[in-house]
């Protein structure tokens, strides 16, 4: 009985060995799933507008929303949810263009566009009043949007180093493109892999290799569309600056940012609150473009003893 039980271990451990390092897209799939159970989440899927969107929703409570960055998805929000659904029912959509959902070239992304998108998405799902709507970098600014046009639906905001800010201090992504330098947020290569991660983040995630390069190979496949997309955006973010957007919202606003964001200026925090009648900013020093993924349980404890004082 002892030798078959060495004998069903070993083959476990030899099946988990080939797994890791031979079917890194099986291997992902695995460490989602896990997360995602840690943080009591499940994915589901819906059809808006003839387009297949994946989202994962878990906990209870008021439906607490949240939208992911430009080149970014759904899972940017699973380590930081497990400190969140047993307090909200929490809804994370994979945006189109983006992770699971649809990814259609002809589609429009301006930030309006994907805005009134995420619009209909919650009224497919049945969630349209008593919102608390969250967002990090082109996740922010969409909720911005969201709630210029939609105030009446929220309860709360949390922008978390939202885009569209025009007038703050130029970051250093946007001195790069200044200079003609190559975006690197739109990746064509392991190496520049690598950069945007030291880009991002000030203390990078642990990725094992193998499942790193899947992910290498997603985001080089998903380059042409990267583009177009961050183009519109930043077309219209320019048009239509974040700063118009929020000047007449009401709603309790917790604006959260890393001082040392390299993506986008850390300045546009005390803009933002300045515009804002009832916001609050905090900088965190130490922390780069998504604190969600860098500290989340830190992150989550700011946005938890906001919602406890508002």
């Amino acid at each position: 009985m002892k030798k078959i039980l060495l004998s069903i271990v070993a083959i476990i451990i030899i099946g988990l060995v080939i797994i890791y390092f031979f079917m890194p897209g099986t291997m992902f799939g695995i460490v989602k799933k896990l997360e995602r159970k840690a943080g009591g989440l499940a994915q589901k899927s819906v059809i808006v507008n003839g387009m297949n969107i994946q989202y994962l929703e878990g906990g209870s409570g008021d439906p607490l929303v949240l939208i992911h960055g430009f080149g970014a998805n759904k899972d940017n929000w699973t380590r930081i949810s497990k400190f969140l659904t047993p307090h909200f029912n929490v809804i994370a959509p994979d945006l189109p263009g983006f992770g699971e959902s649809g990814k259609n070239p002809e589609e429009k992304y301006t930030i309006k566009d994907q805005a009134v998108f995420l619009k209909r998405f919650l009224n497919q799902i049945n969630i349209n009043k008593s919102i608390h709507l969250g967002g990090n970098s082109m996740g922010g600014n969409i909720a911005g949007q969201y709630a210029s046009l939609y105030q009446g639906d929220l309860k709360s905001l949390l922008l978390i180093a939202p885009g569209g800010v025009v007038s703050s201090k130029p970051s250093e992504l946007f001195q790069m493109l200044k200079n003609g330098e190559q975006n690197p947020l739109v990746v064509r290569s392991a190496k520049e892999y690598e950069n945007l991660l030291s880009f991002v983040f000030v203390k990078k995630p642990f990725i094992p290799r193998p499942i790193k390069g899947f992910l290498v190979a997603e985001a080089i496949k998903n380059q042409d569309l990267n583009k177009k997309i961050f183009e519109q955006i930043k077309d219209s973010s320019l048009n239509n600056p974040m700063e118009s957007l929020v000047k007449n919202i009401n709603v309790p606003t917790l604006i959260v940012w890393g001082a040392q964001d390299r993506v986008l200026h850390s300045s546009g925090a005390k803009i933002l609150e300045a515009i804002m009648k009832n916001s609050k900013a905090i900088v965190l020093e130490n922390i780069g473009h998504a604190p969600m993924i860098e500290i989340p349980e830190e992150t989550a404890k700011l946005v938890l003893d906001f919602h406890k004082k508002k």
